[in-house]
Order: C-alpha cells, then structure tokens, then sequence
C-alpha cells in the first residue's frame, strides 16, 4: 500500500504523504490498534493534536513500533495543530 499513497512535495525537496491516520476521537486502545495496524501496512503520515489529549498513547505505540524495527522514525511525518489561543 505504501507504494500507492501519492504525496506531495514541500519547498524543502521532501515529499510529505497525501494520506495520514486522523486520531481525534480515537478511544483509547482502539488508537493503539490503529496506529500499529497502519504502519504495518504502509501509512508513513499521523496527524495529531495536543487538544485531543492522546499524545502518550501515541507515543507509546510509535516508541513499542520503532524498537520491533516495524518502522524508523525518519521514515515518519508526525503532524499537529497548535490551538490559535497557543499563538502568541
């Protein structure tokens, strides 16, 4: 599947995947299962909140992933909003 979700490519040469796994509203254990699930099958792109207060769970799933050598972390794009009461 990897091979198959297109991306696009940003001003700095890197190219950032079209298609990420959304985690508002995940419950808890069900983003585990999410998470682990489309990394094995190729997603490279999570996107992410501080608001949605899921941050531990997502960097326990990634921190158990990377040391199985089920992905790298540079192969990875993390993405998050900063609230707009955040910009000072």
């Amino acid at each position: 599947m990897a091979s198959q979700i297109s991306s696009f490519p940003l001003n700095t040469g890197a190219n950032i995947p079209s298609l990420g796994l959304g985690t508002w509203q995940a419950t808890e254990g069900l983003l585990t299962n999410a998470i682990s699930a489309a990394l094995k099958i190729g997603y490279r792109h999570i996107d992410c909140s501080p608001v949605y207060g899921n941050e531990k769970e997502i960097g326990s799933v990634l921190k158990k992933l990377f040391e199985e050598g089920v992905v790298k972390r540079e192969d990875l794009w993390i993405t998050s909003k900063l609230w707009f009461v955040l910009h000072l």
